[in-house]
């Protein structure tokens, strides 16, 4: 019994055996990281080929390659794969782009021996000899940039001048950067090429007053001459400001709502086209009998907008082109209303026709019986009254066709007024629609749906201050050159129709101001206006104007759809105010969090203070954004929030610390981390928790180097040592500027030149003094 028992075991055994042994194992490896759009794409096109197989385990590995691609980092990735996946085998590897291509290639022999290979979204595989690589198959990524940009000029044939944005820091970028260069470049020669490679604030520079006749070339921009990296994402949402000049790309994920479009290599594409390929291997094809090397089939897009915005017509594109964000047809916005319209015209015209024929038949009835009036007179009156009836009856009928016609008329001008205040309500919530932007639209709407109006203007009220925000007629620039009070405007808590406004002006405005205020408005009949309080410190002022000598005057219809619709702007305004007061909040919130945690240690309120506005400085003077420059500047007194965690006893203690207090002193970063855990807080979470690293290598907790550590982290990290080696302390006295500075540049026994950015000790040689005069500022 006991024999069988152990027999059915092993059967067990085996069969649960083959069905483990039974399912695939694939290991993708990502050149990039997690979030970067090329990437996420090119893994939505693999998994719309492989999610469905249920036998199939699939592993994803990145490089992290565009933010940590040296050698060192390559090296840590092949240790963490030798201890990860020692007892692995897998049936098939997809490698994504080129760095992690030539990391699976130089780590074959010693990985990955044995396994095939796919590629996907190799850019510029000649420089590789695929032939000889019998263990390869995939897709190679081809950008075709002169396409594109021979389309580009054949639609902009007046062009002198190209902008070329591509970076010179990343492999990517200096390969395209060549291309354009060899390629490119010569086959234009009557065109101005101009490299925009160096940083945003670059790109900002240059594409802000663009020279004339010129259009842009967004080709690939990952990091600038600072380090600093940026995800596609980031770079087409900022490139979403530049609308001067025409831009193109030839990448997907540059495809935003500012470029016209190009001929595009599609990331998703790709991926498919590996995914499909990993099947068939997976299937029991053998990776020797397909071809080295397959090529993208590119298509020409546009983005429809960017089409209107510079007239170029859809004939002139090619004639495979794929159209993005072209509108939807009325019948797609409106299915309700379109199909009653539908219904109600073809009733219209049979009834009319019913009607007409009615008519005529009427008209030949009254003709017969005048011609036999003479053979009928003793029928005549009863006749004559039948043809009175009938003609009542026919006009009665005129009378309503005319009503009906009158109806429709009345349900297509509604339908307009529907269409017009369902897109201006919907941008009610929208944070990125300027202030001046939406009420510039909802003052056009105002003007079109309000036909007596021909002129008008929003203003706010800002305690004692009134300033115009847009108009239409009037010379905006000119109103708001004008300096304001409250009491020059005319409040009206109702819906008001005034006749000339501008003798009201006079009464309330000094001499000069009504003279200027004269000048920039155009001359007025009559005014509806309605100024609408928002809170004690806040009003929000609509008019609008009757240009004078019309003979039309604001309709009690006209005042209610203007009073009606004054909700929706006052809605807009009030939901601003309530983020940017949230946001406040978040900043106040901060600013208290700092001053908590520097009261915990020994160190002075003004320390915080003396950290947020030198760090401030050095971020200006490095040419970081003005936006980041801000962000450091708010969030650098929290550098030391996790020390809140830390007890006093040893933050304080007066004699030297030993090894385990120093051990938890150290921790303090990572309290840091934990406890700034907030979208918000994003950039105080790498002050917080890398500014003890040293660009050596030799700072804790993680030991990063050089431009691994993120430069806001390395910004305050000097400048806290600067303040603490200036400040006193239980076991120190303080040093001079000069002895600061000295210690800072050349070293002591703590203290190393090479713990910072050489950057940043070039700032602080070279503005040194201003350095010690914002200290004195805030000097105990």
């Amino acid at each position: 019994m006991k024999k069988n028992y152990k027999i059915r075991f092993l059967l067990l055994l085996f069969i649960l055996s083959g069905i483990y042994s039974s399912a695939s194992t694939i290991l993708i490896l990502n050149s990039y990281n997690p979030g970067l759009s090329w990437s996420d794409k090119e893994l939505e096109g693999i998994y719309s080929v492989l999610e469905d197989e249920e036998s199939i385990n699939i592993y994803v590995e990145y490089l992290d390659s565009k933010r940590f691609g040296d050698d060192n980092s390559l090296n840590i990735s092949k240790e963490y794969f030798e201890r990860k996946f020692s007892n692995f085998t897998f049936d098939v590897i997809i490698a994504l782009d080129n760095n992690a291509f030539d990391f699976v290639l130089s780590n074959y022999e010693t990985l990955f021996l044995g396994t095939p290979i796919v590629y996907a979204g190799i850019n510029y595989y000649q420089e590789y000899d695929l032939s000889k690589l019998e263990f390869v198959s995939g897709i190679v990524e081809i950008h075709d940039i002169k396409e594109t940009l021979e389309l580009a000029l054949n639609l902009h044939p007046a062009t002198e001048n190209v902008y070329v944005i591509v970076d010179n820091q990343t492999k990517t970028g200096e390969l395209f950067k060549q291309e354009v260069e060899n390629d490119v470049i010569p086959e234009f020669a009557d065109i101005n090429f101009i490299f925009l490679s160096d940083s945003l604030d670059q790109i900002k520079q240059e594409l802000d007053t663009p020279l004339q006749n010129s259009i842009a070339l967004l080709l690939a921009f990952s990091k600038d001459i600072y380090g600093n990296f940026y995800d596609y994402t980031e770079v087409e949402e900022y490139m979403g400001q530049f609308d001067k000049l025409p831009i193109y790309t030839t990448s997907s994920v540059y495809m935003g709502n500012n470029v016209v479009g190009g001929k595009i290599t599609s990331a998703y594409d790709q991926g498919l086209k590996a995914g499909e390929i990993a099947k068939d291997l997976l299937n029991g094809v053998n990776i020797k009998e397909l071809p080295r090397t397959y090529f993208p089939d590119n298509k020409y897009v546009f983005n429809f907008l960017q089409l209107e915005r510079f007239g170029i017509s859809i004939k002139s594109l090619p004639a495979d082109s794929t159209i993005q964000n072209k509108p939807p047809s009325f019948f797609e916005n409106y299915p309700v209303i379109f199909w009653i319209i539908m219904i109600l015209v073809p009733f219209s015209i049979v009834f009319i026709y019913v009607l007409r024929e009615e008519n005529l038949k009427l008209h030949s009835l009254l003709t017969e019986l005048n011609e036999a009036k003479e053979e009928a007179q003793s029928y005549n009156e009863e006749l004559t009254a039948a043809n009175e009836q009938l003609t009542s009856y026919n006009e009665e009928l005129i009378s309503q066709n005319e009503e009906i016609e009158s109806n429709y008329q009345e349900i297509e001008q509604l339908n307009n007024k529907i269409i017009h205040l369902l897109e201006i309500i919907s941008e009610v919530g929208d944070e990125k629609v300027k202030i001046e932007d939406f009420f510039q639209k909802f003052l056009n709407t105002l003007i079109i749906e309000i036909p007596e109006a021909d002129y008008g203007s929003v203003s706010i009220i800002e305690g004692d201050n009134w300033r115009f925000l847009t108009a239409l007629g009037h010379e905006i620039n000119g109103l708001k050159s004008l300096n304001l009070k409250k009491s020059y405007a005319f409040i009206a808590e109702e819906s008001t129709v005034l006749d000339n406004i501008i003798s009201l002006d006079e009464e309330r405005m000094p001499k000069d101001v009504a003279n200027l205020m004269y000048k920039f408005t155009k001359p007025i009949k009559s005014s509806l206006l309605k100024t609408m309080k928002i809170d004690e410190n806040r009003y929000l002022d609509v008019s609008l104007d009757i240009k004078k000598g019309s003979d039309e005057n604001f309709s009690e219809q006209s005042v209610r759809f203007f009073d009606s619709l004054l909700n929706v702007a006052k809605m807009f305004f009030v939901n601003r105010i309530r983020t940017q007061e949230v946001k406040n909040a978040y900043a106040t919130f901060a600013s208290k969090l700092s001053i908590l945690a520097e009261s915990h240690d020994e160190n002075s309120k003004k320390h915080i203070y003396r950290v947020s506005e030198l760090s401030a400085f050095f971020a200006e003077k490095l040419g970081l954004p003005k936006e980041q420059v801000e962000k450091i500047r708010d969030f650098s007194p929290l550098h030391d929030v996790g020390k809140l965690f830390v007890p006093a006893e040893i933050l304080n203690k007066p004699g030297k610390l030993n090894e385990k207090e120093w051990e938890e002193v150290r921790k303090h970063p990572l309290y840091a981390d934990n406890l700034l855990d907030d979208p918000y807080f994003e950039t105080a979470r790498k002050i917080a928790l890398y500014h003890h690293e040293h660009y050596d290598g030799s700072g804790y907790p993680f030991r990063l180097r050089g431009e691994q550590i993120p430069i806001e982290a390395q910004i305050v990290g000097l400048v806290d040592v600067y303040d603490a080696l200036r400040s006193k302390r239980s076991y120190k006295e303080a040093f001079s500027h000069k002895e600061a500075i000295e210690i800072l540049l050349h070293g002591d026994n703590r203290t190393k030149p090479d713990h910072f950015n050489p950057r940043l000790l070039e700032i602080l040689k070279k503005y040194e003094k201003e350095i010690e005069e914002m200290y004195k500022k805030y000097e105990e």
